[in-house]
This record gives C-alpha cells, sequence and structure tokens, in this order.
C-alpha cells in the first residue's frame, strides 16, 4: 500500500473530523454510565501497544486519538473498575463485569478451500477478492440466521474487517452477561468445521452421523435444523463458489477436483472413480464454464439416488462459517473497533447491513485517503471549527462514510431504548446465567 494512503497526518484528520466518537461512545455506554470502565486498546505506530486505556467522555476520548494516531483501536469489557486505574488495586478486584457477544470470522481459516488468495495461491495480489469473499457473505448469512431465529439475539452489528473478515457485535442485554461457559456453548453450537483437519462429524436430529452405519436403503437420517437451515443458505450458493469464472474452479483443476470428491463416501467409491476419470481427461481450460456443469451433473445424481445429506455435507466442508473460537467466548479478549482504519489497507471498518452483505465489495469500502480528499474538498473544516459535541458528525456528511454512520447511528436508535430502564449493570453485578440468558437450542 503506497505511503499516501495511509499515514499519521491522515489518521490526525480522519479522527479529529470524522470518526464518529459520539456515537461510538453513546454505543457502548447502553444509556448507562459504563463508558468509564471500558477496555480501549491503542496500537501505536511502531507496534506499541497500549492496553487498559478508558476515558470518561466521548470529548476525552476523541482528545486522545487525535493525540496519539493509533494504528489500531480493540474494545474489550466493561470491568469492575476503570482500567486506566487498574495498577492502584489488587488484581483479584480488577474482573471483567461484562462484555457484547462477539464472532470474528477470517478468510484465512478458510485457506484449504480458497486457491485464488491465501497459502495456496503464489500469485495473489491481494488478502481477498470477489472469488473468495462469497465465502464471507455466506458466514454472515448463515450466523446472522442462526443468532437471530435459534437464540433470538436482535441487536447485531456486523463489520467489515478492514481486510479478509467480518466481525459481528451481538449487543442485546441478554448476550452481554453471557458468562464464558454460556459463550463456549454457543459457539459449539455454531461450529461445525474448524479448518484444517479438525471437523465435527454433521448432526442430525436423532444424534446419527454419516459415520455411523446405516441399513441398505434405509433413509438418510434427518439433519440438525440448525443444519438444515445453514444448507438451505449455502446450497444455492455453491454453483457460483465452485464456478470456473467466477469462483474457485473446483471440478475444473486435478487436484481441486480430488479433493472435493474425495468427500464422498465410501459407499460411492463407484461414482467417485468413474467421475475422477472421466473429469481429470478434460481439465478446465479457465474460459469455459466447466466447474458449474460438473457440479449440475454430480448434485442432479445424488438427488435422483436420495443421497441429499451427502450433497449437504460436501457443501458445509467448503462454505460453513469457521469461527475463531477463543474471540467469542474470552471476555479478556478484545477485539479491532468499528470506524477504524486497517493499516495495511487503508481500509475503514466500516459497519453493513447483514441482509445486504452481497452487495458489500471489499474492495469498494471506502479508505482513509479518499475520506480525507473527500472533507477537504467539501470545504467543511470550517463547521467543525470548534469541538463541541456533535459537531464532528457534520464533517462525514459529504463523504463515502455517510451511509456507513447512517446505519450506525440507526442501530444505536434501535438499540438504547431498548437497554434504558431494562438492565442494570452495576459495578457489583456479575457476569452469570440468569433468567434474560438465551438457551442453548436442542432438537
Amino acid at each position: 500500500m503506497p505511503d499516501e494512503e495511509f499515514s499519521d497526518d491522515l489518521l490526525k484528520f480522519y479522527y479529529k473530523k470524522l470518526f464518529p466518537c459520539e456515537l461510538f461512545c453513546k454505543w457502548l455506554s447502553y444509556g448507562m454510565n459504563d463508558l468509564a470502565r471500558r477496555e480501549f486498546s491503542f496500537t501505536l505506530a511502531g507496534d506499541v501497544y497500549l492496553r487498559y486505556q478508558s476515558f470518561e467522555t466521548s470529548s476525552e476520548f476523541r482528545k486522545e486519538l487525535v493525540k496519539l494516531c493509533p494504528h489500531k483501536i480493540d474494545i474489550g469489557a466493561v470491568y469492575s473498575t476503570a482500567p486506566k486505574k487498574h495498577r492502584a488495586i489488587l488484581p483479584s478486584s480488577f474482573k471483567p463485569e461484562w462484555k457484547e457477544l462477539v464472532f470474528d470470522i477470517d478468510l484465512t481459516d478458510y485457506d484449504e478451500v480458497r486457491y485464488c488468495c491465501g497459502e495456496q495461491s503464489d500469485n495473489a495480489k491481494s488478502a481477498v477478492c470477489s472469488r473468495c469473499w462469497l465465502l464471507a457473505q455466506s458466514a454472515v448469512l448463515c450466523v446472522d440466521r442462526a443468532l437471530r431465529e435459534d437464540f433470538g439475539f436482535e441487536h447485531l452489528l456486523w463489520v467489515y474487517s478492514g481486510r479478509r473478515g467480518v466481525h459481528c457485535w451481538v449487543c442485546d442485554p441478554a448476550a452481554r452477561k453471557l458468562d464464558t461457559v454460556a459463550r463456549t456453548a454457543i459457539v459449539e453450537y455454531l461450529t461445525l468445521v474448524r479448518g484444517g483437519t479438525s471437523r465435527k462429524p454433521v448432526l442430525t436430529a436423532g444424534g446419527l452421523t454419516r459415520y455411523e452405519s446405516r441399513g441398505i436403503g434405509a433413509p438418510e437420517p434427518v439433519l440438525h435444523p440448525c443444519v438444515d437451515a445453514a444448507c438451505d443458505i449455502l446450497l444455492p450458493r455453491f454453483a457460483a463458489y465452485c464456478s470456473t469464472k467466477q469462483g474457485q474452479d473446483l471440478f475444473g483443476v486435478p487436484a481441486r477436483l480430488k479433493k472435493l470428491l474425495s468427500y464422498l463416501p465410501e459407499d460411492l467409491e463407484e461414482l467417485r472413480s468413474h467421475m475422477a476419470e472421466d473429469w481429470l481427461e478434460h481439465p478446465s481450460n479457465g474460459m469455459e464454464e466447466v466447474s458449474q456443469k460438473r457440479w449440475n451433473t454430480l448434485r442432479t445424481f445424488l438427488k435422483e439416488h436420495k443421497r441429499n445429506n451427502v450433497l449437504k455435507e460436501l457443501v458445509l466442508n467448503y462454505t460453513y462459517p469457521r469461527l475463531d473460537a477463543n474471540v467469542s467466548t474470552s471476555l479478556n479478549h478484545l477485539l479491532k473497533s468499528p470506524f477504524c482504519i486497517h493499516p495495511k489497507t487503508g481500509y475503514v471498518c466500516v459497519p453493513f447491513d447483514p441482509q445486504q452483505v452481497t452487495s458489500l465489495n471489499p474492495v469498494d469500502v471506502p479508505t482513509l485517503s479518499q475520506l480525507v480528499e473527500q472533507a477537504r474538498a467539501g470545504d467543511v473544516e470550517s463547521s467543525v471549527a470548534d469541538n463541541s459535541s456533535g459537531r464532528h458528525l457534520l464533517s462525514y456528511k459529504r463523504t463515502a462514510l455517510k451511509a456507513s454512520i447512517d446505519y450506525f447511528e440507526a442501530f444505536i436508535q434501535r438499540l438504547c431504548p431498548a437497554d434504558v430502564g431494562t438492565t442494570t449493570m452495576t459495578p457489583g453485578s456479575t457476569v452469570d446465567g440468569s433468567h434474560n440468558m438465551p438457551s442453548v437450542p436442542v432438537f
């Protein structure tokens, strides 16, 4: 990335004029007086890491951003006392009390099944492209559905990570009070594929997996409802992912074809051998749409022979969401803040509507240099000359950041009224299972 795309001078302008500090702090306060007990961490130039930062007000927060120009901002939990005072108290008295339930989806966890970027591509020009971004889109759709429909959560803030992934902040009061055990249970419920060779058998309603024997001619077991719901999302999208022209050309490149066919069970060895022999003799030339045609052939065969579960498991192994469990389960873990700038790309970590994720193109996300140029060209500096609360938000209106901040503001307006008066998390409260905590769905 050219130096003119990311610099301390550009960051200083961004933090002073464009970063939505007031909305940001309103979000993290939830209508309560807990901002001062919220942990932030800053990563400065030269990888200098400052943890246990905390602020009383949004203006104090902005002042420190402008002063230090952090290259990265991370958000942590709300602690029993202000994090900046942690050295003055006993370690046993300084504990995290609550935090949003968060999820981190990074496309590096899919490197074994993506060939355009990542470790399997020697010629990759970027960390992500339109061919593998399909995986992130599918993950958002699956996780968002599960959290809303299976757990009943409503306030989900999805954020582009700025490079090769997405983050989800579940902000419901019940989610924020979950303890480690409950968070782990939710992550396990949502986990089928962990990447590499680590896999969990696909769940069925009766507990049977395809690795257990079933009688010849017996019907396939009914999959667990959460798995079936994911397949309803992923199956229609798999054609694009395996596509020669749009995706990974899974059926056209010999090594990729062999890997894909290896997912077929042993009782389909004859089919696997026949397809491998026929298709390996006619590899893709990259021009003709070979993979989608072969995918349709395989799909038709499996459906006609009532092997829908084989079809579904193949798709799940390639495209089911792969979560970083440690990010979600630990109250001490911090996660990159919305609206910070990714130092390696210059892209802004923008919030987005999960229902519109298929329209989100990571290469079209605003960059730091673009926003600064737009703000300066709009001659808006005079309107934000003083530092009064709210005035800074005027600068973004003539930049490409407007849609993201408008969405963020609408999200907060829906969230905060639901919290005020219904949730009290005082310094003496504990994070434990309560009547507000959702149970892990069991079928």
